[in-house]
């Protein structure tokens, strides 16, 4: 199991959930995935309890609770998708000069590094990180770990250009294996992070464009059982299977949607 030790510069490193309950969804991502945890303070970031989640004693995914004046506010659960970055002041004026909004400007989190949050034209919020001693997640591809993230946009090629200008990356663009159009963020050849176009329902019911995270299991199955069986829900009556493995969507008991992955061949 190789370590991750570093990011290059537009890859997603880091995932965190905020949520209604820590105590309960601690239990349930533990019952799924065999989460243990490392309970910190991020009091730069308004919070209190920072519950990072390990595999086998490496972080891959932090938890916390939704709060008063955190630096990123919302008003209900959700995974939040960090982007790593070499210069977060160049990212951020890229940002505002391609449409997009600053919410959260540069904070220095410590010794860690430094964190922003921007909105891109379609309204998706991403967290920008720019590492100091923490680079991200450890550990990635593994049971149990952060594996993949997948932007659903409400304008797939308007997100594209936006991610491409801002974060300085390439894509490629194409329907092979996926029942849409999808786009891939590239960094030096290799494939990233995922774009693609949200389907009209989902636009038509007010779905608003935002990241999906992935999380890499053995037995999708059992974990769907899992899952529904300790207040959870799966979001399509089927899996889905695409070109790395068999995948759906799950809400949490506090109605956070994540991904699973079942790879081909693991």
């Amino acid at each position: 199991m190789p370590l991750v030790e570093k990011y290059q510069h537009g890859v997603p490193c880091w995932v965190d959930l905020v949520t209604t309950d820590l105590a309960a969804a601690k239990k349930f991502y533990t019952g799924l995935f065999g989460w243990t945890y490392i309970d910190k303070s991020m009091g730069e970031m308004g919070i209190g309890t920072y519950s990072m989640a390990m595999v086998d004693d490496v972080a891959t995914a932090a938890i916390y609770e939704i709060g008063p004046d955190q630096l990123r506010s919302t008003d209900k659960p959700v995974w939040h998708v960090y982007i790593s970055v070499d210069d977060i002041k160049t990212v951020l004026e890229g940002a505002q000069k391609n449409d997009g909004i600053v919410l959260v400007g540069a904070t220095d989190v410590d010794q860690a590094g430094r964190v922003s949050v921007i909105e891109d034209p379609t309204g998706c919020r991403t967290t920008v990180w720019q590492p100091g001693e923490f680079h991200g997640s450890g550990i990635r591809a593994e049971p149990g770990a952060f594996t993949w993230t997948e932007h659903a946009s409400t304008d797939r090629a308007r997100s594209v250009l936006f991610y491409e200008k801002v974060l300085n990356v390439d894509t490629v663009t194409s329907s092979a294996g996926h029942s849409v159009e999808y786009s891939t963020l590239v960094v030096d050849d290799v494939g990233v992070a995922g774009v693609f176009q949200m389907p009209d329902r989902m636009i038509d019911d007010g779905a608003p464009s935002q990241w999906y995270v992935y999380f890499q299991v053995r037995d999708l199955d059992a974990s769907i059982e899992y899952a529904e069986a300790n207040g959870g829900k799966a979001m399509a009556e089927a899996p889905e299977e695409i070109g790395v493995g068999r995948v759906i969507v799950l809400r949490d008991p506090q109605d956070a949607d994540f991904c699973i992955v079942e790879p081909y061949g693991q």
